[in-house]
């Protein structure tokens, strides 16, 4: 059960991994596949920070879970993860269904799935 839950816990570092260095290499073109125009060049700067900094501080504490096998560590993830698929249904709420709704949120519940998965596989080693 262990390798499962840090195999889970990469999972989640390899995602934001990946989407943080991507939004911090190629801003614009995530900015566009996240269907957000940035304003001019502050407005590509503060995407580039903000949407690293989210993907890359989940990505570093998932691979710290995975290493460290402390599944406490997930909960920061999890917790951004929740955060933002929270928002998403806020937002379905507000203005109704629209037909790229679900994509990211099925993504993101199976990112909180697989944090709580490993937070509740993983134990601090003694």
């Amino acid at each position: 059960m262990t390798g499962l839950a840090r195999i889970a816990a990469a999972l989640v570092g390899l995602f934001g991994l990946v989407m943080g260095l991507w939004f911090f290499l190629k801003t614009p073109d995530a900015a566009e596949a996240f269907f957000v125009q940035p304003l001019g060049a502050a407005g590509e700067a503060t995407l580039r920070a903000d949407m690293s900094a989210f993907f890359l501080i989940s990505a570093a504490w998932a691979f710290y879970a995975a290493v460290t096998q402390r599944g406490s560590a997930l909960l920061v993830p999890g917790a951004l993860y929740a955060v933002a698929i929270t928002g998403r249904a806020v937002n379905l709420i507000v203005n109704g269904f629209f037909a790229e709704a679900p994509l990211p949120m099925i993504v993101e519940a199976m990112l909180i799935l697989l944090c709580v998965f490993g937070y509740k596989a993983l134990k601090a080693p003694a």
